[in-house]
């Protein structure tokens, strides 16, 4: 008998095969293979972007308006505010009645009341209470300037000079209120890193932001270094 005839064709193929220089039996499917390589490009772009371009970020700092914006209104003597007669924001014109006072005479020994007027045209604000006593001079409320501009001027605090440059957008918000300009003007630092910021309002800001007692926020948008120039300043 011959000795090819003791196997069937299908067993000495496979048998064939599966030497060590023929098909493996196991095979990695395709859709892997293609997944792998995917994920390979993927971090390769991801690390040539880290090398080449900047992180961008936001960051807040705090502002406080400057007394230049306002027109302070006060009185030579000791009184008692007895209401404002116009709400916080409302536009008002020269030698309008603002407020109703309650002062003491010390001739007549009696008390009057009467009404204070407002020698600029602008914006109400009050910043003493209804029923509160406002020593001499002591302003009971701010008028804000009126300029074709809208440019104010605040103090920061907590920030570099070389963060700000003029021509730079940014967004002031207060609470609820909120309202986009450019930085106009930039001088500083000046004694515990304070500096003074002239910001060009958009028309349609909201008056809110611009309360002489507001908690004001200053958002900009600060570029920093890639990842790899990042790493080096550490580990410098």
């Amino acid at each position: 008998m011959s000795y090819l005839k003791l196997f069937r064709k299908e067993a000495l193929r496979h048998q064939f095969k599966s030497q060590e220089f023929g098909e493996s039996v196991i095979q990695q499917p395709l859709l892997l293979d293609k997944a792998l390589l995917i994920m390979v490009i993927a971090v390769c772009l991801l690390m040539g972007l880290a090398a080449v371009y900047p992180f961008a970020s936001t960051e807040r700092l705090s502002l406080e308006a400057h007394e230049s914006n306002y027109f302070p209104i006060v009185s030579p003597t000791p009184i008692v505010v007895e209401r404002h007669l116009h709400p916080d924001g409302s536009r008002i014109n020269r030698e309008q009645a603002i407020t109703q006072i309650r002062s003491f005479d010390v001739g007549s020994r009696r008390e009057q009341l009467d009404l204070m007027s407002s020698n600029e045209s602008g914006v109400y604000f009050s910043v003493v209470n209804a029923g509160t006593t406002a020593q001499a001079f002591q302003p009971i409320a701010k008028i804000l300037r009126s300029n074709e501009d809208h440019l104010f001027f605040f103090t920061l605090t907590g920030a570099k000079a070389e963060q700000l440059r003029p021509g730079q957008w940014v967004k002031l918000t207060a609470g609820h209120h909120q309202a986009k300009g450019k930085v106009h003007s930039v001088i500083g630092p000046f004694q515990q890193g304070r500096i003074n910021i002239g910001i060009q309002l958009e028309s349609t800001y909201d008056v809110g932001v611009l309360h002489p007692s507001a908690a004001v926020r200053l958002e900009l948008n600060v570029k920093r270094n890639n990842f790899f120039a990042l790493l080096r300043e550490e580990g410098a």
